[in-house]
C-alpha cells in the first residue's frame, strides 16, 4: 500500500453506514450467551423502576450514571430486561461510532484507509467487549466519536450553530460519561497542532465552556457522592499493564481476578498471550503510523489523520493516569473506552503506508490475534468470571413457590446489608418467582438502592421458621461466613443436602429435617 493521495469522499456515507452495520454485528455475536455481571444488574434494577424511584435512587448513588439509566429506562420499558435487550443499545452505539469514525477517516484520508480503519476498530477488544456489556462506555463511545467528527466538521466550514451543537453534545457526553470531559482537551491539541489559528482554538473553548455550564448540576450531584468513580488501588506494574495492554487490547476477562489485576498472570490461556501479541503489533503500528507523518510533514506538523487520532489517544489517557498518581482508585481501563478510536485510526493509518500485500498481511494478523480475546468476550462467565447465569440454569425448574432463599451478603455481617448475592435475582429471575427471600429487608426500588437491602441471617429467625426448604446462594470464597451460616441454620431445623459449586457462586439446598 502507498501514502494516500487526494482524498475522494463520493459515497461516503453509504459506506460508514455499511461500516457501522457491520460492526454492530460484530459486537451483537454473542452477546445472549454470556451472563450478567453485577455492574450490568445495577443497569438492569435502576433502568426497570419507575422514573420517582430511580430518582431516589440517584440522589444519594450513582448519580454520574443517571442519564444512561434514563435512556435504559426508556429502552427497558419497550424491550424488556433480558441480557440481550440490555446489551443490544451497547451493540447499535458501537455500531455508530463505526459508521463515525469511516466518516472522519474518509475525509481525513481517503477510502482505502477508511476501510482499514473500519476493520480495526471494528476487532478491537475494548470495541467488542463494549458492544456486550449493559453500560454507559459504548454510548460514551458514539457520543465522542460525533463529536469529534461535529468538530472537524466546524473547522472545516465554520458555523455559530455548529459551535453551540458541539457545546450541547459535550453536555451530553459528559453526562454520560464523566471522564469526556477530557475529549476536548485532546481536540484543542489537534487544533493547535494542526495550526487553525487562534480563532479556531478560542471557539473551540467557548463550546466547551458551554458544555460545562450545560452539564454542571449533573457534575455537582455526581462528584458529590462518594465511591461513584474508579476502582480498587493498583500498584505500578499493574498500571502499566492496563495502560498499554488492558485498555485496547482485552477489554474485560473470564477470570475472577481482574478486579485486582492479575487477570494476565494467571492460567495461560490463548487469549492472554493473544492479547500481549496484539498490543505489542498496533503499538508498533502506532510508532509507524507517527513516524510516517513526521517524515512526510515534519514532526511539528504531522498529517490531518495522525493530528485528530495521537491527542485522542493520548491526551485522556496520560491526563488520567496522572489523576491517579493522586488517587489512585480514579482509573480503570474501561472509562477511556471512547479513545479507542485513536488506536483503530492510527492502525489503519500505519497499514496505509506499507506495501499493498505486506498491509493486508498484517490486518490479517490482527484479525487473527484478536480472534481469541473476542471468543474469550463471549464465554459464559467472561465478565470477570461472573456465573449468574450459571445459577439461573442450575435452579431453573428445581425450585418451588414457598421455597425460601438466602442470598449471602459479599461484604460482611452489617446490621443493613447492601451487597449480596441477590444480584442473580435481579438479573435472571425467573428462579426466584415466588420464592421466600428470608433475609430482605427493602426491595431496591423501595429502599432506594441497586441491590436491595438484607438482615444478617441471624435475624431471619420467623422466616426460616415459615420455610421448609432453602436455597443458600452465596461465594465460594467466603468459607468462614458459610460455617457460620450454617450453624445457624442447623440450628434453625434445616439441615443441608446436595450443593452446586460455580466458579464464583456456590447454590446449597437446605431441608427441613
Amino acid at each position: 500500500m502507498n501514502p494516500p493521495g487526494p482524498v475522494a469522499t463520493e459515497g461516503l456515507a453509504r459506506r460508514a453506514t455499511l461500516a457501522g452495520l457491520a460492526t454492530a454485528l460484530v459486537a451483537l455475536v454473542g452477546s445472549w450467551h454470556v451472563s450478567l455481571w453485577s455492574d450490568e444488574v445495577a443497569t438492569i434494577s435502576a433502568a426497570s423502576r419507575d422514573l420517582g424511584a430511580l430518582g431516589q435512587l440517584l440522589d444519594h448513588i450513582d448519580a454520574v450514571h443517571g442519564t444512561y439509566y434514563a435512556l435504559m429506562h426508556a429502552w427497558v420499558a419497550v424491550f424488556g430486561a433480558s441480557p440481550f435487550s440490555v446489551r443490544l443499545p451497547s451493540a447499535l452505539a458501537v455500531g455508530a461510532a463505526a459508521a463515525g469514525v469511516h466518516l472522519l477517516a474518509g475525509r481525513l484520508a481517503g477510502r482505502s484507509t477508511a476501510v482499514l480503519v473500519s476493520v480495526v476498530l471494528a476487532v478491537l477488544p475494548r470495541v467488542t467487549w463494549a458492544g456486550i456489556e449493559a453500560r454507559p462506555f459504548a454510548v460514551s463511545l458514539a457520543l465522542g466519536v460525533w463529536l469529534t467528527v461535529l468538530l472537524h466538521g466546524s473547522l472545516e466550514r465554520p458555523r455559530l450553530r455548529r459551535d453551540l451543537a458541539y457545546g450541547a453534545l459535550l453536555a451530553l457526553a459528559v453526562a454520560v460519561n464523566l471522564y469526556l470531559a477530557l475529549l476536548p482537551l485532546a481536540h484543542l491539541a489537534t487544533v493547535l497542532v494542526l495550526r487553525r489559528g487562534r480563532t479556531a482554538a478560542l471557539r473551540l473553548l467557548g463550546s466547551s465552556a458551554l458544555g460545562a455550564l450545560l452539564v454542571s448540576p449533573i457534575l455537582v450531584v455526581g462528584l458529590g457522592q462518594a465511591g461513584q468513580l474508579g476502582s480498587a488501588d493498583r500498584g505500578l506494574v499493574a498500571l502499566v499493564r492496563n495502560v498499554v495492554v488492558n485498555q485496547w487490547f482485552l477489554g474485560e476477562t473470564p477470570t475472577a481476578t481482574t478486579a485486582s489485576g492479575g487477570s494476565l498472570e494467571a492460567g495461560g490461556a490463548a487469549w492472554k498471550v493473544a492479547a500481549i501479541a496484539l498490543a505489542a503489533l498496533c503499538w508498533v503500528l502506532v510508532a509507524v503510523a507517527v513516524a510516517a507523518a513526521a517524515r512526510r510533514r515534519g514532526p511539528a506538523t504531522p498529517t490531518p489523520l495522525v493530528a485528530w487520532a495521537l491527542p485522542w489517544l493520548v491526551v485522556p489517557t496520560v491526563a488520567l493516569v496522572a489523576a491517579s498518581v493522586l488517587s489512585p482508585s480514579a482509573y480503570n481501563p474501561r472509562y477511556l473506552t471512547f479513545c479507542a478510536p485513536g488506536v483503530a485510526l492510527l492502525v489503519g493509518a500505519a497499514l496505509r503506508t506499507l506495501d499493498r500485500r505486506l498491509g493486508y498481511a498484517v490486518l490479517a494478523a490482527v484479525v487473527v490475534l484478536a480472534a481469541p480475546v473476542y471468543a474469550s468476550q463471549r464465554t459464559t462467565t467472561a465478565k470477570s468470571g461472573a456465573d449468574l447465569a450459571l445459577v439461573a440454569e442450575h435452579l431453573d425448574g428445581r425450585t418451588s413457590p414457598g421455597d425460601g432463599v438466602y442470598f449471602a451478603s459479599r461484604d460482611g455481617d452489617d446490621a443493613e446489608i447492601l451487597r449480596s448475592s441477590r444480584t442473580v435475582s435481579l438479573g435472571y429471575p425467573g428462579p426466584f418467582q415466588g420464592l421466600v427471600d428470608v433475609t430482605l429487608l427493602e426491595d431496591p426500588a423501595t429502599g432506594g438502592t441497586l441491590f436491595g437491602t438484607s438482615v444478617p441471617l441471624a435475624d431471619a429467625g420467623d422466616r426460616l421458621a415459615d420455610v421448609d426448604v432453602l436455597w443458600v446462594v452465596r461465594r465460594q470464597d467466603r468459607p468462614e461466613q458459610a460455617a457460620h451460616d450454617d450453624a445457624l441454620l442447623e440450628d434453625a431445623g434445616l439441615t443441608p443436602g446436595e450443593a452446586w459449586d460455580g466458579p464464583q457462586l456456590q447454590v446449597v439446598r437446605f431441608e427441613r429435617r
